[in-house]
């Protein structure tokens, strides 16, 4: 987390390189690429569905190749920022969340929530019966707070002090219609995984990259949060970037009157800051190995 905000607030302060990720190869190839400036260093990552990812990266200044590395900090990533972002979105006191999704990532993003917030309860949903279940019996063996399988998305968020989405669902997975006042959201996936109602409900919209939210892969995909400010319906000078809320440019409003929505924007940047990182301490600890490209 502490590797992770400080490359916020080094994107507020406009010394991060942008690039949305890409992806080949009917979808079967990825590629995220970011520059950190203040640290002399830009690179890439690249996974293919299936098998492990690599990270390169490379000092700007010179143009020399720093390391090649296996990446598999990914979730990690997710968990970092995550839990970054509940630290500023919610209240102190909160001790019961919702979960909507139970699949892949969403371990990923309930194990920071637990951590920063002193969480007593996970009311978890997810389309399958089997599945959400299965999360329940699965994240109770290894975390502390109670975590309970229930039958709508709607009876978890009524009873939660906030939400976490994580879904691969083809349609809204969350209603602004089940939303309150002083109730924030904290989606990582696909860009259609909140409706309308969700946003235009919304007193802060942030995003981790306005620029991956622009240009996100799938144009197919519904994209609420575009086709609306598009629309005029949304502001999207008001959306925020996570980096300007870090580095506090950006007022986060009264907690307990305000509808928050957060959305990670899947990776780039913080993806290099990870691995620049790793290198450093790398290097510091004497491992790896020396290897020459000439």
């Amino acid at each position: 987390m502490a590797v992770l905000e400080q490359t916020f607030r080094e994107q507020s302060d406009g010394k991060v390189k942008q690039v949305a990720p890409l992806r080949f190869m009917h979808r079967g190839m990825r590629m995220v690429v970011g520059g950190l400036e203040a640290q002399d260093k830009n690179g890439l990552r690249v996974s293919v569905t299936g098998g492990a990812s690599l990270a390169l990266l490379f000092e700007i200044s010179s143009g020399n190749l720093l390391s090649l590395m296996g990446y598999p900090f990914s979730e990690l990533r997710i968990s970092a920022t995550v839990g970054l972002a509940i630290e500023r979105f919610t209240d102190r006191k909160a001790t019961t969340v919702a979960l909507i999704g139970s699949g892949r990532l969403a371990l990923p993003i309930l194990a920071p929530a637990c951590s920063v917030r002193s969480i007593e309860r996970v009311l978890v949903y997810s389309r399958s019966a089997a599945n959400r279940e299965r999360f329940a019996r699965e994240a109770n063996d290894v975390l502390k707070p109670s975590v309970v399988a229930v039958a709508s998305a709607q009876a978890a968020i009524d009873q939660a002090d906030f939400v976490l989405v994580s879904t691969n669902s083809p349609a809204a997975a969350l209603l602004g219609q089940w939303l309150r006042p002083g109730l924030a959201v904290f989606g990582i996936g696909r860009p259609n995984e909140f409706d309308d109602e969700v946003y235009l409900r919304a007193n802060l919209i942030c995003v981790t990259s306005k620029t991956h939210e622009l240009d996100y892969y799938d144009r197919q995909l519904d994209q609420p949060l575009i086709r609306l400010s598009q629309q005029g319906a949304i502001a999207w000078d008001g959306v925020a970037e996570f980096g300007d809320i870090v580095s506090g440019k950006v007022a986060v409003p009264e907690l307990s009157q305000s509808s928050i929505i957060f959305r990670d924007s899947q990776g780039g940047y913080g993806d290099l800051a990870l691995a620049a990182w790793t290198y450093e301490e790398a290097r510091r600890r004497g491992l790896g190995q020396e290897i020459t490209t000439e």
